[in-house]
């Protein structure tokens, strides 16, 4: 099983982000184990925690080869669907669409509909499994359904658990400029999440998301400009004070996704005090997103990043 990725002397990009019950559902997974498996998922009831877990089995091989027929368990099918998204997405690679080629087109639509098809059958039988309808929201998309298809799982989403962070992830991403939204709908998204979630919540993290996504749309000048304005540093450092920075960060299973988040906002803003704070709660603790936005070795970028961060603060 495949899970730890080391470049050279840079610290390992790990799928499970060091969690220990996260590596062990892999574990399971790598070795067809399906009842510890499914014990692991069934004692894992928190939505956000689920959710990491679903999205970190998608780093484990094979398991399309085996879990069909164990499929009228709906948890073994919760899984089948979440999986097939991340192998959707292996099949047509990281590359922009237009360098990708049809035939990885064709496999990328045949596995998210393998993973439609999965997790609609989920929430039939349970429409409250919020897990499904965060990764649906993933799946619409995929397959171009649209932003107002979209937008409906993921009122199913937080209708169910107001604050969930993957749901709110995906739909961001749906409502990007390069999936077919724009930017001030996705801005309306992460203003109106942030303002709405508690001190100490990651959904603060859609702050610099949004500014991200905004900045890899802009050239080098204009993306560095941006990233510099006083606004967008004062607001960068307001939403990491209310989530990374906070004395109460919900340090769920997956946090280091939104302190890396921040440590490259903060790169980028060159603002140096706040990206040392964060390199310094984040150890090696790196994550391939959203460090593969600008380099082509995730891994180096952080390591080079907190390197100049530690050393100027």
């Amino acid at each position: 099983m495949k899970l730890i990725r080391r470049v050279g002397s840079s610290p390992a990009i790990d799928p499970c982000m060091g969690d220990p019950v996260a590596q062990s559902f892999c574990a399971a997974l790598a070795r067809r184990d399906w009842p510890t498996a499914r014990q692991i998922l069934l004692d894992t009831d928190h939505p956000d925690d689920r959710c990491f877990l679903l999205d970190a089995c998608g780093s484990v091989p094979d398991v399309q080869d085996w879990i069909g027929p164990l499929t009228a368990d709906p948890l073994a099918q919760l899984v089948r669907g979440c999986h097939a998204v991340a192998w959707a997405w292996d099949a047509r690679g990281r590359r922009q669409a237009r360098y990708t080629g049809a035939d990885k087109f064709q496999l990328f639509f045949e596995r998210l509909r393998l993973a439609e098809s999965s997790l609609y059958d989920v929430v039939a039988a349970n429409p409250d499994e919020v897990a499904a309808w965060a990764f649906l929201v993933r799946t619409a998309r995929g397959l171009q359904l649209g932003l107002e298809d979209g937008e409906f799982r993921f009122q199913q989403a937080i209708s169910r658990h107001a604050t969930n962070l993957k749901a709110h992830a995906e739909w961001l991403q749906t409502c990007c400029q390069k999936w077919g939204g724009t930017h001030d709908r996705m801005f309306h998204l992460a203003h109106s999440a942030a303002a709405a979630a508690p001190d100490g919540n990651m959904l603060h993290a859609l702050i610099p998301l949004a500014h991200l996504e905004l900045m890899i749309d802009l050239d080098v000048n204009e993306a560095l400009h941006h990233m510099n304005r006083p606004d967008v540093r004062s607001e960068l450092r307001a939403a990491a004070d209310r989530s990374v920075l906070h004395p109460a960060a919900d340090l769920r299973p997956g946090w280091p996704l939104y302190y890396n988040t921040f440590a490259l906002a903060f790169t980028k803003a060159a603002d140096h005090p706040a990206a040392a704070a964060v390199f310094s709660r984040l150890g090696d603790h790196v994550t391939e997103h959203p460090w593969q936005y600008v380099a082509l070795s995730p891994a180096r970028a952080f390591r080079k990043a907190r390197a100049t961060h530690l050393k100027q603060n």
